[in-house]
């Protein structure tokens, strides 16, 4: 049995969200189209003598007691297993804190995958799902990777394959700034929109076949009515990010990070030029295929 593993925890994005009605455990039917990214954090798993689950991060903003989904996933690993906790967790963040990328999701995700290969345990895929979606809504996604369509609270994945050639991926992070998700929800507004409902299978074949144009005129995000209408620093970031270039620019998930895709990366470092001086971090990165 190995001792160490080292695994690597991509970021997603939301191409369109659709906030449906509000279920009976309060969670939001949803619909949406997401993708793993290259912006990625780093794991090392290592087993040790000393019992128990420890957790060590690099960022002072990310928890490391047991409200961490690198916990709640490690602690459904032993229990599943039927092994005694003896785990250490370095956890290098890349992934913007609270930014919509599903870092913590995906932190999860690369936890169940890296214990997996640390003990020796074959991924048995329905197996190693039903747990990610105990975990998570997003974690089920980030686990398996590459492009789904997602139904339900996002648990319910229908897989495609992605973009032969990935597509240029700019995040733009505002600094100091958080969105509660929960917020996001509890302040949106439903309302009923058949043709949302008729859009996603166009949003996909557009994504897919890499017609930014027809996307462009496609895609929306529910939650940007929320997001953009009470933090006009993050409307000014899409505005800016979207004048006078071919790329599609949208919020991802709730928010703050705004993102855009581009077929070139000459593209995308034309439109962050005008981000020039803002308070942003911004990351040039690309799409990718799955991890399983």
């Amino acid at each position: 049995m190995k001792n160490t593993i080292i695994i690597s925890s991509p970021a997603k994005i939301n191409i369109g969200l659709w906030v449906k009605n509000k279920r009976p455990d309060n969670y939001h039917e949803i619909a949406t189209v997401m993708q793993t990214i290259s912006l990625a954090d780093t794991l090392t798993l290592k087993e040790t003598s000393e019992p128990g689950i420890k957790i060590f991060c690099d960022n002072k903003d990310v928890p490391t007691d047991s409200s961490n989904l690198i916990y709640k996933a490690a602690e459904s690993f032993f229990k599943l297993h039927k092994l005694e906790p003896n785990l250490w967790v370095k956890l290098e963040k890349k992934i913007p804190v609270a930014a919509g990328l599903a870092g913590g999701s995906s932190n999860a995700a690369a936890t169940l995958l890296g214990l997996s290969k640390l003990y020796e345990k074959s991924v048995i895929l329905p197996e190693i799902m039903d747990l990610a979606s105990t975990i998570g809504s997003d974690v089920p996604f980030v686990l398996y990777g590459g492009l789904a369509l997602a139904h339900g609270r996002g648990e319910k994945l229908f897989f495609h394959e992605p973009p032969k050639t990935p597509y240029v991926v700019v995040i733009v992070m505002p600094n100091n700034l958080k969105v509660s998700t929960k917020w996001a929800y509890d302040n949106f507004v439903h309302s009923a929109n058949e043709s949302k409902a008729r859009a996603f299978d166009k949003i996909l074949s557009a994504y897919q076949s890499g017609d930014i144009a027809s996307l462009k005129k496609l895609v929306f995000n529910d939650l940007e009515s929320v997001t953009l209408k009470n933090y006009p620093e993050i409307a000014r970031i899409k505005e800016i990010l979207s004048s006078g270039n071919n790329g599609l620019v949208l919020m991802s998930g709730s928010g703050p990070a705004i993102f855009g895709l581009f077929k070139e990366k000459k593209e995308a470092l034309m439109a962050v030029k005008g981000l020039h001086g803002l308070p942003v971090d911004v990351y040039i990165e690309h799409t990718t295929k799955k991890n399983l």
